[in-house]
């Protein structure tokens, strides 16, 4: 999915095995869901630890995510103006 660029935002991945994901990154599923609508919340090791339950390079789910936090700063900005 990364790697076919099907996945704009974090929210894609949202029906990739949810329960199976939380679990292994040690979180509750409502906590995992949150956290892909707000990616910011992603801490380094839990991007680190999907990453590698995905097998991609780390790298691929950072870019997602800056793009995603750069793109909500634009529309926030956009919104106080």
């Amino acid at each position: 999915m990364f790697l076919a660029g099907s996945v704009s935002k974090m929210k894609d991945i949202e029906d990739l095995y949810p329960t199976n994901i939380a679990k292994a990154l040690k979180i509750n599923h409502s906590r995992y869901i949150e956290k892909l609508h707000k990616p910011g919340k992603f801490t380094f090791e839990h991007i680190w630890q999907l990453s590698k339950l995905l097998e991609i390079d780390m790298q691929l789910i950072i870019d997602i995510i800056k793009k995603e936090l750069q793109s909500n700063a634009k529309v926030s900005k956009k919104k106080s103006l």
